[in-house]
C-alpha cells in the first residue's frame, strides 16, 4: 500500500469537513454519514425514497428487511427543513453521544447505543398508535433525532440552548423547536412522536429508579464488550 500523500495530510492538519467529520463521536459519526449519503441518493434518483420508507407489509410478505434502518436514514427531499434535521442530528448526537444516561456501560458510547435501540423499537412500536390520532410520515430520521434532543435536554436541563439567536435552557429547547413548526405550518406530528418517545425513555430511566427503586433499562453486554 504506498505512503499517504503529503499534501492530504496538511489538509487534515488545517483541518476542514474531512477532519471535522473524523472528529465526530463514533455512532454520531456514522449515522450522520449514513443519513447524508441516503438522503442525496433519495433526491438524486440513485435509489427510490419509496424503497426507504417504512411499509411494515413489504417487510412483511417481501422480507425487505432494509425497511427497518433506512427510514431512520432517510431526511426527506432536498429543503431547509431537511438541512435543518440534518443540522440537528449531528449537532445533538454529538452531545448526547458525549453524556448519556449511564444505564450500565458508564454513560459511554455503548449506553448511548442502547438508548438509540430503545428509541427505534419504540417507534416502531408506538407508530400505528400515532398514526390513528395524527398524519405521520413513515420515515423516522427526524423522529428519532427530536428523541435524542428530549432526551439530551432532560439529562441536562439547565444547559445554554438558542434556536436562531434566541439564548435558553436546553429543557426548553424541544418545545422550542415544536412551537416554531407549528408557527412556520411544518409538519410536526414527528417531532411530537420523538418528544413522546424521548419522555417515556426518560421517565423508565431516570424517575423510575428513583420513586420506585428499580432498574428498568439495561445496556445489552453485547454492546459493552
Amino acid at each position: 500500500m504506498p505512503p499517504p500523500n503529503n499534501n492530504v495530510n496538511q489538509i487534515d492538519d488545517t483541518g476542514g469537513p474531512q477532519a471535522w467529520f473524523n472528529s465526530l463521536p463514533l455512532i454520531t459519526r456514522y449515522w450522520f454519514g449514513l443519513a447524508f449519503l441516503t438522503t442525496c441518493a433519495a433526491n438524486f434518483g440513485i435509489v427510490s425514497p419509496l424503497k426507504l420508507i417504512y411499509l411494515w407489509d413489504n417487510i412483511y410478505e417481501n422480507f425487505e428487511i432494509w425497511r427497518f434502518v433506512s427510514p431512520f436514514l432517510f431526511i426527506g427531499k432536498f429543503d431547509f427543513n431537511t438541512l435543518m434535521a440534518l443540522y440537528m442530528l449531528v449537532s445533538f448526537s454529538q452531545r448526547y453521544e458525549m453524556e448519556p444516561y449511564n444505564t450500565g456501560a458508564g454513560g459511554g458510547t455503548a449506553d448511548y447505543a442502547a438508548a438509540l435501540m430503545f428509541g427505534a423499537a419504540s417507534i416502531f412500536a408506538t407508530y400505528p398508535l400515532v398514526g390513528m390520532v395524527m398524519k405521520v410520515p413513515p420515515i423516522f430520521g427526524r423522529t428519532l433525532t427530536f428523541f435524542v434532543i428530549y432526551t439530551w435536554s432532560k439529562r441536562h436541563p439547565a444547559a445554554p440552548a438558542s434556536i436562531w439567536g434566541i439564548q435558553m435552557k436546553a429543557i426548553h429547547l424541544p418545545f422550542a423547536y415544536l412551537g416554531l413548526s407549528v408557527l412556520m405550518g411544518n409538519m410536526y406530528s414527528d417531532l411530537l412522536h420523538g418528544i413522546a418517545v424521548g419522555h417515556l425513555f426518560y421517565f423508565l430511566v431516570d424517575v423510575v429508579p428513583i420513586v420506585y427503586g428499580k432498574d428498568v433499562i439495561h445496556t445489552p453486554q453485547f454492546l459493552i464488550d
